[in-house]
């Protein structure tokens, strides 16, 4: 049995949110947590977890930041593990340790194509892609964040768009100089010029709306 610390939530307090480090999971002694991504109207609760169930393990297998927000629904009481004693107990086999790392590098896939889905706007699907992949897998040159290799046929598949429609999406964004293709890369000009534009989109979409 791993041993660890205890915390103790009230009800609506948050234990983490999305984006956040992560260097402990947590084990449910009692009470319940609902896991949820993305805030306001795009919020979407992707599970409801009780008494004996685990989560938060991703975060310190591969360091990655929180998948998604915990928050507490009742009075809930947690064991807190902290990195080195889980990884202290993977290690002792190397096989599920091997398991483990690829099973998170399967779900932080999943977690990704989840967040995508969950934003109705195709334009902004396109960029939050390319965000997110320019975070994850980007390399900074001269011109700018590479991102190698870059297929339409990915980007379609993973964002759920029509193929023709995800390069006029991607050809609008050339046309404006915050990306261009090179070879079977992609440039971000900027990424924070980028996360300017989704804003942008955002706010235009509201307003055309109202």
């Amino acid at each position: 049995m791993v041993e660890g610390m205890e915390k103790t939530l009230n009800p609506g307090e948050v234990l983490f949110n999305e984006g956040d480090k992560g260097d402990v999971m947590y084990l449910i002694k009692e009470g319940q947590i609902k896991i949820t991504k993305g805030k306001g109207p795009d919020e979407r609760v992707l599970a409801v977890l009780k008494e004996g169930d685990f989560f938060g393990e991703m975060a310190i297998i591969d360091g990655s930041p929180r998948s998604a927000t915990a928050i507490a629904i009742s009075k809930t009481s947690l064991l807190v593990i902290d990195k080195e004693t889980f990884r202290a107990k993977i290690r002792e086999n190397p096989l599920i340790e091997y398991i483990l790392e690829t099973l998170t590098k399967r779900l932080r896939h999943a977690d990704e194509q989840i967040k995508l889905l969950t934003i109705k706007s195709e334009e902004r699907r396109v960029v939050a892609y390319i965000i997110t992949k320019a975070k994850e897998l980007g390399k900074s040159t001269s011109e700018g964040i590479e991102i190698t290799p870059f297929s339409f046929e990915s980007m379609a598949l993973t964002t759920g768009i029509e193929l023709n429609k995800v390069k006029d999406y991607v050809d609008k964004l050339c046309q404006v100089n915050l990306i261009s293709l090179k070879n079977n890369s992609l440039v971000i000009r900027a990424v924070e010029d980028l996360d300017d534009y989704l804003r942008y989109i955002a706010l235009k979409e509201k307003f055309e709306k109202a």
